[in-house]
């Protein structure tokens, strides 16, 4: 199945539309995902997720992949593509704790 996040849903067959500010998460049966916007905690899950990603901040090279480095939104989906659980209204400080020493 195709995703595309977008601003602009339509209505192609055999695709899904989400809209960019709803992300909540991985959709595991994806077998390709376009992100039109900048998202880069879009990209970044489904990278993780090992699902082909185009589009948005995929084409900058300056997305960061250092969980310790990342913003809330990108952390949060740097954690759900791990499968780690956390609550909705976590801080960042509470996320950060979730992120495994390696």
């Amino acid at each position: 199945m195709k995703v595309i996040y977008s601003d602009a849903p339509g209505n192609e067959a055999g695709v899904c539309y989400r809209r960019l500010d709803e992300f909540f998460g991985v959709i595991s049966s994806a077998k390709e995902v376009v992100v039109d916007g900048d998202k880069p905690n879009i990209i970044e899950a489904y990278k993780r997720a090992g699902i082909a990603v185009s589009g948005g901040a995929d084409k900058r090279s300056d997305v960061e992949t250092d969980p310790l480095k990342m913003k809330v939104d990108g952390l949060k989906a740097w954690l759900t593509g791990k499968g780690i659980d956390f609550q909705a209204d976590a801080k960042k400080d509470e996320l950060l704790a979730l992120v495994p020493k390696e």
